[in-house]
């Protein structure tokens, strides 16, 4: 049996980074959780991602609360 799989990679400095997922219907959460490991993996620390990630989030209800945005 084929097993269809999911594999998100990031190369940094010589060293490569990798979650896989064992299935291919992978959710926006584990997507967002990935990208965490992959960033802290690689060079940020988890205080910095979820600072960008609380930043962007302002960012974005403030667009969405603009009703003259295009």
């Amino acid at each position: 049996m084929i097993t269809k799989k999911t594999k998100l990679s990031l190369e940094n400095d010589g060293k490569i980074i990798s979650v896989e997922f064992d299935h291919i219907d992978v959710g926006l959460d584990d997507y967002f959780q990935a990208l965490k490991t992959l960033l802290v993996g690689a060079t940020f620390t988890e205080t910095q991602f979820e600072h960008w990630i609380i930043d962007e989030a302002e960012v974005i209800g403030e667009y969405l609360h603009n009703p003259k945005h295009d």
